[in-house]
């Protein structure tokens, strides 16, 4: 709970620290936040004010995502700068928030680069994915049919190969225990084994998604040569 009973929960940031935006705004950039930002009070998330703890209060020029840590990505509850908007399009003619977030981040980088290509620029862009709720276009789902089919046991295990075949860690690592709240996946019955290997290729695809959208962001940065600057 964001109660205040430790530094951690107080719901926002303290005022005595700046944040990366309010240091470079000093220094000339204009910055942008772009998704999720989650560092404002309940009860002061709403667009009548007051707004010190929203992201323009907090050295950002722009803003365009939602307050909460988490909304629909079909019907997300946007806001644009300091006022509640609605999605620009509807599920029906294709919307999804990950989407329109890249494109949002891309058209804010673009009209600084068009009018001031020499004025250095800071983008803070945070998806919803992979937070709940777990919502991805079918296809991507789909790309994952059947492959969690052999369990969270197997498959932590060849993941665990995988990270030491890659040097991501060291060749002397040992996995850790599975969670204790967790089953071992043979003592799951099959209705269960279902279901939970659903939830994961539902995950996959989600943050297979959010990926795609991350690198469109990250094409035009290289296209606009911004990328390695």
């Amino acid at each position: 709970t964001l109660d205040g009973s430790f530094p951690n929960q107080t719901g926002y940031m303290n005022p005595s620290y700046a944040t990366t935006a309010e240091v470079l705004k000093t220094f000339g950039y204009t910055n942008f936040a772009v998704g999720k930002w989650h560092l404002t009070p309940f009860n002061e998330a709403t667009d009548a004010r007051p707004f010190q703890n929203w992201p323009l209060g907090k050295g950002f020029d722009r803003f365009y995502g939602f307050m909460e840590g988490y909304t629909d990505q079909y019907t997300p509850d946007l806001v644009k700068d300091n006022e509640r908007i609605r999605a620009p399009k509807t599920p029906e003619e294709g919307y999804h928030l990950s989407e329109d977030l890249a494109e949002q981040a891309i058209r804010l980088v673009n009209r600084q680069h068009m009018v001031y290509p020499d004025n250095p620029f800071f983008l803070y862009f945070a998806l919803g994915a992979g937070h709940a709720p777990h919502q991805a276009p079918k296809e991507y789902i789909d790309h994952y049919r059947g492959a969690f089919d052999a369990g969270w046991d197997e498959i932590r295990e060849q993941w665990f190969a995988n990270q030491k075949r890659l040097g991501i860690v060291p060749e002397n690592t040992v996995l850790n225990p599975r969670n204790e709240f967790v089953k071992p996946w043979n003592e799951l019955t099959d209705v269960e084994k279902k279901v939970y290997a659903r939830y994961m290729e539902v995950y996959a695809g989600f943050l297979e998604h959010a990926d795609a959208q991350i690198g469109k962001v990250v094409d035009y940065l290289k296209e606009i040569g911004e990328f390695e600057n």
